[in-house]
């Protein structure tokens, strides 16, 4: 009786795990972990970590990014687009002390 219950125990958690799969998208972002419902049920882009994301790859993503228009959240498409793009743009000072140490030292050898 024991095995049955367990197995009946872990057919209905793993009911409710796909269940989560084809309705939610479980997203990584800079503003922490996003449960957001999908537009379209299906297994498209269960897990997606959109931290390193840049505007190409949300190229190949349109159904996440119709979801988080949908629910509000189309703020981190914009956010994880414009990564790279200021990249070496705007360099702090610390980054620009180290630049002109390496230049001096090279031309003092």
């Amino acid at each position: 009786m024991r095995r049955i219950l367990a197995a009946l125990i872990f057919m209905l958690i793993g009911a409710g795990g796909m269940y989560a799969a084809f309705e939610f998208h479980v997203i990584q972002s800079k503003e922490g972990w996003l449960f957001i419902p999908k537009s379209e049920a299906g297994l498209h882009d269960t897990y997606s970590d959109i931290r390193k994301w840049q505007a190409s790859t949300w190229k190949n993503h349109p159904k996440l990014a119709k979801s988080l228009i949908d629910n509000g959240k189309g703020n981190l498409i914009i956010q994880s687009a414009s990564n790279g793009f200021f990249d070496g743009l705007f360099q702090t000072p610390e980054k620009k002390r180290s630049a002109l140490k390496k230049e001096t030292s090279i031309k003092r050898l």
